[in-house]
């Protein structure tokens, strides 16, 4: 097939325009985004919630992944720029970065998922599991096995032909598996089983936090309704958005002894281009899915720009009332 078939064309030129411009929108998105998250669930309120705490967790491990790998992501795939071919020990970081934030970011959202499933239980000992203390525990631990989980890429990728990549054969098969299965089937599974499950204890809520225990344990459960709302758009954004990369790369894996046509690779680039775009999405928009999705976070958003705005409408009070006197020119005074 020859490179100057008008179909190649197109999707090289589509691929690239993904990789330079849509990439650069989301790192923009996930800038503004995940800084929002941060002011918001550092707020005092959902700072002492065990759920909100997971949440935090998953936007720390979001910054990694927009900071660091979406720059490289749109430097080597848009502008044929990779520093991991001149480096290989940036090679083995950035990979290495790259599996580990993504799925500590999906990990700690399953966290909040059995967080919320365990809070809304009708046993005692299961909601002692919703408690600070034990989600500091938790996201430790899950830090510390996903950093050792993807060790083997610090490794086993290497810079053959002037691509930072895997090593082929067996391993290449190896680490697209522990991709699917530890971020885009295992996670969006359990989200989805304990989100479930989480929805049939709500309906028993009463068993729980019954009228006579008070205001104070109605407006608690009331939170923990509106985060468990918030929690299940986030499982169904999460599925959508990683299952289809993580398709890709394994499609990929198997094909990669095939002979294939120009138009065929074209096509091949185009679609890990638009999956990994999609699979961004995961990283850089939580914060518009919980803004959409979450009346808690959004009533927290809108304090937390009030108090912002006081802030600077008493600052700029106080500056106007301390304007010094020599800059106050009096009638009749000569120099």
């Amino acid at each position: 097939m020859s490179s100057n078939d008008p179909r190649i064309n197109t999707l090289n030129f589509v691929s690239v325009f993904f990789a330079r411009y849509v990439l650069s929108v989301l790192f923009l998105l996930g800038f503004i985004g995940l800084t929002l998250n941060t002011l918001v669930f550092t707020r005092r309120v959902l700072l002492q919630n065990s759920c909100a705490r997971y949440f935090l967790a998953s936007t720390i491990a979001n910054y990694l992944v927009v900071y660091f790998v979406i720059p490289s992501r749109v430097l080597s795939d848009g502008f044929n720029v990779d520093p991991g071919t001149y480096s290989l020990g940036y090679c083995k970081f950035r990979f290495y970065i790259y599996f580990t934030c993504k799925s500590l970011s999906s990990w700690f959202i399953v966290l909040a998922c059995i967080d919320r499933f365990k809070s809304s239980s009708r046993n005692f000992k299961c909601r002692q599991f919703s408690r600070l203390s034990v989600a500091r525990n938790n996201i430790v631990i899950t830090t510390i096995v996903c950093i050792l989980f993807y060790s083997h890429v610090l490794i086993f990728y290497d810079n053959r032909n002037g691509i930072c990549d895997s090593l082929i054969g067996i391993y290449r098969m190896f680490d697209d598996t522990c991709y699917l299965i530890g971020y885009s089937i295992v996670p969006p599974i359990l989200m989805s089983v304990f989100g479930v499950w989480t929805i049939y204890n709500m309906h028993h809520l009463r068993l729980i936090a019954p009228k006579s225990t008070g205001s104070r344990a109605a407006v608690m459960m009331k939170r923990n309704q509106q985060l468990a709302f918030m929690l299940l758009f986030q499982v169904i954004f999460i599925t959508l958005t990683t299952v289809p990369h993580a398709i890709q790369k394994l499609y990929s894996t198997l094909t990669s002894d095939f002979v294939k046509s120009d138009l065929i690779l074209a096509q091949d680039n185009f679609y890990a281009e638009v999956a990994r775009v999609i699979s961004f999405l995961n990283h850089t928009c939580s914060f518009y899915i919980l803004t959409l999705s979450g009346k808690t976070f959004r009533t927290e958003l809108v304090k937390m720009f009030e108090k912002i705005q006081h802030y600077f409408t008493l600052h700029r009070n106080t500056t106007v009332r301390c304007v010094p006197l020599t800059n106050i020119k009096v009638n009749g005074t000569t120099n």
